[in-house]
């Protein structure tokens, strides 16, 4: 973990109320108020996450952190629980693509949302490796068939994507002109958090994506072919330390669906 000396802390004393929002909302009580009644570390500063809660909750924006100003911030909004129940009622995998590339706007609207997926104790333990182009996913898909069709027959995934492909149909990357994957690092995520970490980080971007005129399927097999093929795993560009964990295909969806599904119900017990 970083030092305190990395996790610096000024507040502007002529905007500072002494509400002791920012005090009571740190989770490991690294803030308190000196004799003037203004925020600063405290002993335990050394346990500070740098989740900027601190920052986000003063009402008056008279704390900064790491130089990074309120002023910069976006303004806090929930938006509407109609529409976002709506969009994830909507939610679908999709399994047909648009044959044409992502345009880079839309993939900078994704990297934009992506820093802001929580992981364990706010350790940035995550790596995204994101195949922009179909000309690397074509060279992705060409090496895992040519692996796949040489590959032996006993391994049942390997037989039923030798016949599917054998009858012009690709069951893992279903034409899709785009891929994300996530690796983490094992070593420096939270116990525990090394799973989770990927999944709730492709998950913000599942229910991002069709804001963005954009579909995703979770690729289990892609994951697989990666595992089972060095060289697939090398195009992938995982940093050394980090392990892959979960793949998704990514693309402009070629059909539209006009209403929701209705789910049978869940399980749920009533607890009160």
């Amino acid at each position: 973990m970083d030092t305190v000396m990395e996790r610096k802390i000024k507040i502007d004393e002529k905007k500072c109320i002494h509400c002791g929002k920012c005090i009571n909302d740190c989770l490991f009580g690294c803030l308190e108020f000196d004799e003037n009644k203004i925020p600063r570390h405290s002993s335990l500063g050394s346990n500070c996450i740098a989740c900027q809660h601190c920052m986000a909750i003063c009402p008056v924006g008279a704390f900064s952190f790491n130089g990074k100003n309120p002023e910069n911030s976006t303004k806090v909004d929930y938006g509407n629980d109609v529409e976002l129940l709506n969009l994830i009622k909507s939610r679908k995998s999709i399994r047909a693509y648009k044959n044409e590339n992502i345009p880079q706007e839309k993939f900078e609207k994704i990297k934009e949302m992506l820093p802001f997926v929580p992981t364990g104790a706010n350790i940035n333990d995550l790596h995204f490796s994101i195949v922009e182009t179909k000309e690397k996913m074509n060279e992705i898909i060409k090496l895992t068939y040519e692996k796949i069709m040489t590959a032996d027959d006993n391994l049942p995934l390997i037989q039923l994507c030798k016949t599917s492909y054998k009858n012009g149909c690709d069951i893992i990357y279903r034409g899709a002109p785009s891929m994300i994957a996530v690796a983490v690092d094992t070593k420096k995520a939270i116990q525990g958090c090394e799973n989770a970490d990927p999944i709730i980080a492709l998950s913000y971007l599942d229910l991002y994506a069709p804001t963005i005129g954009l579909g995703t399927l979770w690729c289990d097999m892609a994951l697989v072919m990666a595992n089972q093929f060095p060289e697939i795993y090398s195009l992938l560009e995982i940093p050394e330390n980090y392990t892959l964990n979960y793949t998704m295909l990514l693309g402009i969806p070629d059909v539209k669906y006009q209403r929701t599904a209705q789910p049978e119900q869940f399980s749920i017990k009533e607890i009160r």
